[in-house]
């Protein structure tokens, strides 16, 4: 009912209706279109001012975390591991809200010093508004996107709605996910 008073809303106003939010991990109700969010990711510089890049990977998660976070870095340890388990994932952090950040605990000296020491395999977008805006504005971190070979959102797991996803979670969604790729091939 929600989604349909936001849908009215927006077409009333002219503006495109927001997608409708993918917060428990559950597959998007279209995963062949792929998301503008992910391609703005991909278009960005990373810390060290390398673009991300597309990927051939079976699946992308993109992580919106902060320095000072602390469930951030539980999380981060969370994808140390999927990632080790699933080496073809392709994992992204975004930084989050640089600007916005606790007594320059977010600033760029703190966000490469919590980076290297603990998620040194991590690449980080300093990510700008433009990249806020096609998220949905996370206002909580961590959250976590989650997108399929074809770039669409499979799954977005907020904080605002529940805790963060877990290694086991997250496997079984990212199987799925390939099996579902291997499936259309």
């Amino acid at each position: 009912m929600r989604a349909l008073a936001l849908a009215f809303v927006a077409a009333c106003a002219g503006a495109k209706p927001p997608a409708p939010p993918v917060s428990d991990g559950r597959t998007a109700a279209q995963p062949s279109t792929p998301d503008p969010a992910l391609a703005l990711i991909e278009a960005s510089p990373d810390l060290e001012a390398r673009v991300i890049g597309r990927s051939d990977a079976p699946a992308t998660i993109a992580i919106v975390f902060a320095s000072w976070c602390g469930h951030c870095r539980d999380e981060l340890d969370v994808l140390a591991r999927v990632r080790a388990a699933l080496p073809a994932t392709r994992v992204v952090g975004l930084n989050y809200r640089a600007h916005e950040e606790y007594a320059g605990r977010g600033g760029e000296p703190a966000l490469r010093a919590y980076v290297a020491a603990h998620a040194p395999w991590l690449r980080v977008v300093p990510a700008g508004e433009a990249l806020f805006e096609a998220l949905g504005r996370p206002p909580k971190v961590p959250t976590i996107y989650v997108y399929d070979r074809a770039g669409a959102l499979a799954a977005r797991y907020d904080r605002r709605d529940r805790p963060p996803p877990g290694e086991d979670e997250l496997a079984a969604l990212l199987r799925g996910l390939d099996q579902a790729a291997a499936r259309r091939r």
